[in-house]
């Protein structure tokens, strides 16, 4: 009897040693209002944590997705101790914004570009000092000794700095680099570019330009893609939107890429999570030198979708950047989970990962609770593996597109032309075999072009692609007329 309690006992005891050691979700704030002392419920803000005070920074942000919300200003400080937030007045600080990115290093937590009212794009960069409780705008590039202060006033127009933009995705590696990164993103055009910003020498740096819209080699142009950093200059990015702006493409987006800026290079991950807009993504604390990066949330369902496999509350995706050829897996978190939400803010804290607020996928609330993923990155092997990551369907009118355009001008047409060129000795039969094969060659076309129009969400025939589309479409549906000449 004895042996067996010991045996139970034992079992018992590995059984809570291997719980605990799995990532698990931990709230530590409901985001009940007392008294004017949490911050307002917001989406895309800004967040940064002070690891070695075990503080949360957060700034910025909106209240809505519809056009007029309420755009933040504000800037908030979350204590592990009191378990309570700080409202942080100051006279100087950031425009309102959100969708911008950020970044902690050291004393100072750092943001650059967004969008702020009335569609206000911003390219400015802001650092706020920890321990002074202040923020700072800095310079897009200093002034060198040898420059007079008139002429630096009159060259400041050629001084390199990234275009306004919002949406985009990069930041400062945790607490020990000096370089800040901003990638891609979004205003009138897509960019592809990718900046960096020397925090000591204080100027910016283009370290990515675009080469070539169609070139496989690097991420399309592309916004509210989610990144972050995964050493001092590798920086890793996800999904996004890719369509309107001046180009084309899927929205939302499932490729994944990392930026080595070392080499200025682009190197594709393996295709895992759901196609997806407004995700978020942060590194687990090492443990035993091992890399581990989160990606949570986001939308999966947009008007260019047809079906898509939706990912549960439950299932984060996980990237092990320290294989040769990373990869991403599915885990699925056990227990008490956060609502599935988009556009939370995420970074990587001293226990695992903090993150606040973002919008209830399900009722459309935005929220402003805070939670904790707890772990680090040796947790994620003792987590359980959810489905593969090839268990996902999606499609979309690019998709439908492609399939009827190849059917269409592909192969029916093709036929067509070749019936009215060779077969003339099997008459009539290749009368009949060459009007089937152009009139369902035509149809098949229109479908196709439609489905073209449809997956671009706006600024429709604005590049290249739609442009020789809408040529070539035209001339086809004169194509029933050449037989009348």
């Amino acid at each position: 009897m004895m042996d067996k309690l010991a045996l139970f006992v034992i079992t018992l005891l590995l059984t809570l040693k291997v719980t605990k050691a799995q990532l698990s979700w931990k709230l530590l704030h409901n985001g009940n209002n007392q008294n004017g002392t949490v911050p307002k419920p917001r989406r895309d803000a800004g967040i940064g944590s002070d690891l070695g005070r075990r503080r949360v920074i957060l700034f910025g942000g909106r209240e809505g997705s519809e056009k007029g919300s309420p755009v933040f200003d504000d800037t908030w400080i979350y204590h592990s101790d009191t378990l309570g937030w700080r409202l942080i007045n100051t006279k100087i600080h950031p425009s309102a914004r959100f969708s911008f990115v950020s970044g902690m290093s050291g004393e100072y937590f750092y943001i650059a570009t967004g969008e702020g009212r009335d569609r206000m794009f911003y390219n400015d960069i802001w650092r706020f000092h920890i321990r002074m409780e202040k923020w700072e705008q800095l310079p897009a590039q200093e002034k060198p000794d040898y420059i007079s202060h008139n002429q630096w006033s009159q060259s400041k127009d050629t001084i390199l700095t990234p275009e306004e933009r919002y949406g985009a995705a990069g930041g400062i590696y945790r607490n020990e680099s000096t370089k800040f990164y901003v990638s891609l993103g979004f205003a009138d055009i897509r960019f592809p570019n990718t900046f960096s910003y020397d925090s000591v020498g204080k100027s910016w740096y283009i370290d990515f330009a675009f080469s070539h819209p169609y070139s496989p080699e690097f991420p399309h142009g592309r916004c509210l893609h989610s990144g972050t950093m995964i050493a001092p200059d590798d920086l890793v990015i996800f999904g996004g939107c890719l369509t309107g702006g001046s180009t084309g493409g899927p929205c939302p987006s499932g490729d994944s890429w990392i930026f080595q800026g070392k080499r200025k290079v682009w190197d594709q991950l393996n295709n895992c999570a759901s196609p997806r807009v407004y995700s978020s993504m942060a590194m687990l604390p090492i443990a035993d030198g091992k890399r581990r990066v989160v990606l949570y949330g986001g939308v999966e369902k947009l008007p260019q979708v047809l079906t898509a496999t939706e990912s549960p509350a439950s299932e984060l995706v996980i990237l092990n950047p320290d294989l040769r050829i990373k990869r991403w897996e599915k885990k699925t978190v056990k227990g008490e989970v956060p609502s599935k939400r988009a556009s939370a803010a995420m970074v990587t804290g001293p226990a695992g990962i903090y993150m606040f607020g973002g919008i209830d996928i399900e009722s459309g609330k935005t929220m402003n609770d805070l939670w904790s993923l707890m772990g680090d990155s040796s947790a994620v092997d003792k987590t359980e593996t959810s489905t593969p990551c090839t268990e996902t369907t999606f499609y979309n009118y690019i998709m439908l597109h492609g399939i009827f355009m190849v059917a269409g001008w592909g192969v029916l047409l093709q036929w067509g032309a070749y019936i009215a060129r060779y077969m003339k000795h099997r008459d009539p039969l290749w009368f009949y075999l060459h009007i089937g094969c152009q009139v369902f060659g035509l149809v098949f076309s229109i479908v196709g072009f439609v489905c073209g129009v449809l997956s671009v969400q706006f600024d429709h025939f604005r590049f290249t692609h739609a442009i020789l589309g809408l040529v070539i479409m035209v001339l086809g549906l004169q194509q029933p007329l050449n037989a009348l000449v």
